[in-house]
């Protein structure tokens, strides 16, 4: 599959979940939100997986269940209760930005990738276009430590799909991850804020965005992008979403789009572009996709993930929603 297509893909359904978080969580708590979604999603890929007849090992079936818990629990599950907690949309995207960072750093570090001079100036760059997008950090206090969870969650995520290049087909792999996190979800759920919902057409919308776009969309482009561009790749795709979830947020909710975001798109255009192969021969200066070649096309299922608007505050929805907004944005 074409590499810019599955990073076009990546970011439009990556950064697609902040509208229906906006209008889900008109309707019912965050927590109830996220379990349901994770329950149908979970269904309609398990229905899936059983047409398919798909067979996956012990040892991958622990690992999917890992990234999982990273890339979807801890990753979601942190700016939720980041929200829930007060911290600012804006804030949190900022934490959850430096992803790219410590994707390239880690890269540097256990893989001897080499970044040069210019690439590094666009993993800044990219920084400076989330902050400028966003408007900055809000007040600082303990509630910090919930979007270093989902920052760390996401790393991992990434790190661990490098180091691990599964073979496992995408619709597979993701349905173990979305299985493993509808059964912390509901737990949760269950626990504080209660599962049961008031069905109303708003919700039902919401709950569908969430769950085709957003969920298999977003998530599962981003299982692709991964395999098919590479974690640092990947990572530096992020600095697009907060602009583009903006765009989505204009397009569907009527938000206003304002200069800071029209910049911050531009800006994270170039830094990517800064980061992109010098296309030298030698060593890669950024990693290579994991698995090349090995990632079978998933039938019925749109690659991508989401993220909720970076520049403005929700209830408490998130800050990615699903995978849709910024580098960390509730998707």
């Amino acid at each position: 599959m074409n590499r810019t297509l599955v990073a076009g893909a990546f970011v439009l359904l990556w950064s697609c979940g902040f509208v229906g978080v906006a209008w889900g969580t008109a309707d019912t708590a965050p927590a109830g939100l996220l379990a349901w979604r994770y329950v149908i999603t979970a269904g309609l890929l398990l229905s899936v997986v059983t047409v398919l007849g798909s067979r996956i090992s012990r040892r991958d079936l622990g690992r999917q269940c890992v990234l999982g818990l990273t890339a979807h629990v801890m990753f979601l599950g942190g700016l939720f209760a980041a929200a829930a907690a007060g911290v600012d949309a804006g804030t949190a995207a900022l934490v959850c930005s430096a992803q790219p960072l410590l994707v390239a750093a880690a890269g540097a570090v256990f893989w001897g990738d080499r970044l040069a001079p210019r690439q590094w100036s666009g993993v800044a760059l990219g920084l400076g276009a989330v902050a400028l997008c966003v408007g900055g950090v809000g007040d600082l206090g303990p509630a910090m430590a919930l979007p270093m969870i989902s920052l760390l969650g996401l790393t991992c995520s990434a790190l661990l799909e490098r180091r691990w290049a599964p073979r496992v087909h995408l619709v597979t792999a993701l349905t173990v991850q979305v299985c493993t996190a509808a059964i912390v979800f509901v737990t949760v759920a269950v626990l504080t804020t209660g599962i049961a919902i008031e069905p109303t057409a708003r919700l039902a919308g919401s709950l569908a965005w969430l769950v085709v776009p957003a969920g298999l969309g977003g998530y599962g482009a981003y299982i692709l992008a991964l395999r098919k561009l590479g974690a640092t790749r990947t990572s530096m795709l992020l600095y697009l979403t907060p602009p583009v979830s903006a765009i989505w947020a204009w397009a569907m909710l009527g938000d206003r789009i304002g200069a800071p975001q029209v910049i911050a798109m531009g800006l994270g255009i170039v830094a990517v572009l800064l980061t992109a192969d010098s296309g030298s021969g030698g060593r890669p200066v950024a990693d290579s996709p994991t698995s090349p070649g090995v990632v079978p096309d998933a039938p019925g299922v749109v690659p991508g993930g989401d993220t909720p608007r970076p520049d403005r505050p929700r209830p408490p929805a998130h800050t990615h929603a699903g995978g849709g907004a910024a580098p960390g944005r509730l998707p």
